[in-house]
């Protein structure tokens, strides 16, 4: 009967779409796809045994699993991602995202000068706390008093000297110390950056290694077909990331702040994803990776690319994100993925 009304139907655009070759190749794409799609609970029976089976196997395994039933027509998104990189300049990417504030506030790697403001007043003001403290207190010379005081008035030049050696240091630590009190830092907004990691993850075709419900649901895939690169037995000399594979890891290392900026005005915790990303770089072929300007041209990309993933997968992505909302089996997630 749904054949026949969908039939029906077929043929009712086909007759609006004639005058118009390009909209009847349109309209017999979507009505295609409406005939052959499957439901979740479809596409659920089909790749929880096989799926389960690989997972307890190897990354080849696991990627010759989900591939064999891409081939069957069980899934459409796997493996499905263009990617294709290219410099991406910093105007192009702020205007994609639609903001005003620098890349390193918006990804929630650095403080804003207010910021680095306030925490150096701080640290002059502990230190004088200290030294005034220890001088009326007193004490023998190298007693208990006598070295929290002496340590306590060092506070000003620890900062100075950990921001000259390492500024990105400063910029995470105050990061992290405004994430802890932040309002925003909900389950649900880590949901989002961890779906936003499947779903690219998924998409771009990396092998599912694990999946754990605690303390968040959260997917982990391995570096490539083969198996994580640290894995690799220590007198065997690992094979460097080639473009593809530094291409897949550039986008799925950056899609969870993305997954976060399609709700809330800032990411934050990119401290990780990031340093992920520049392994990665350091343990791919070729020189060319390591010059600053490309990493920072191929972040930038991997950045925008897994935004547009998002972007174009909308329905898929917030889909992903009620499953693993209820805290959903890998097996339901793929299948949210899929039916959406």
């Amino acid at each position: 009967m749904l054949r026949q009304v969908l039939q029906l139907q077929m043929e009712g655009l086909f007759f609006r779409a004639a005058s118009s070759p390009r909209s009847a190749t349109i309209v017999m794409q979507a009505a295609e796809e409406a005939v052959t799609k499957k439901s979740k609970s479809e596409i659920l029976a089909a790749i929880s045994k096989p799926l389960a089976e690989s997972m307890d196997s190897t990354a080849e395994k696991v990627y010759d699993t989900l591939e064999g039933l891409k081939e069957q027509g069980v899934l459409s998104k796997w493996n499905s991602a263009a990617l294709r990189a290219r410099p991406v300049s910093q105007n192009e990417l702020k205007r994609e995202l639609k903001t005003e504030f620098s890349l390193d506030e918006l990804l929630g790697i650095s403080g804003t000068p207010d910021d680095l403001k306030g925490l150096t007043i701080a640290a002059f003001a502990l230190s004088a706390f200290f030294g005034i403290g220890g001088s009326i207190i007193g004490g023998e010379t190298g007693g208990f008093v006598y070295w929290v005081t002496y340590l306590g008035g060092g506070i000003p030049l620890i900062l100075l000297g950990v921001g000259s050696v390492a500024p990105g240091a400063i910029g995470a630590l105050i990061g992290n110390i405004q994430w802890q009190f932040d309002s925003t830092n909900t389950k649900e907004r880590r949901i989002r950056h961890e779906a936003a990691h499947m779903l690219c993850g998924y998409m771009c075709g990396l092998p599912i290694e694990a999946y754990s419900l605690e303390p968040t649901p959260a997917c982990y895939f391995y570096d490539r077909r083969e198996g994580n690169i640290a894995d690799i037995e220590e007198w065997k000399k690992p094979r460097p990331f080639d473009e593809d594979e530094v291409n897949k890891l550039s986008v799925v290392c950056m899609s969870g702040l993305m997954g976060e900026l399609t709700a809330y005005d800032k990411a934050d915790g990119g401290q990780g994803d990031l340093e992920q990303l520049q392994e990665v770089f350091f343990r791919a072929e070729g020189d060319r990776i390591r010059k600053p300007n490309v990493r920072e041209d191929q972040t930038r990309w991997g950045a925008l690319r897994s935004l547009r993933i998002l972007d174009e997968n909308k329905a898929a992505f917030e889909a992903l994100c009620a499953a693993m909302a209820e805290e959903a089996s890998v097996e339901d997630c793929i299948a949210a993925i899929e039916a959406a």
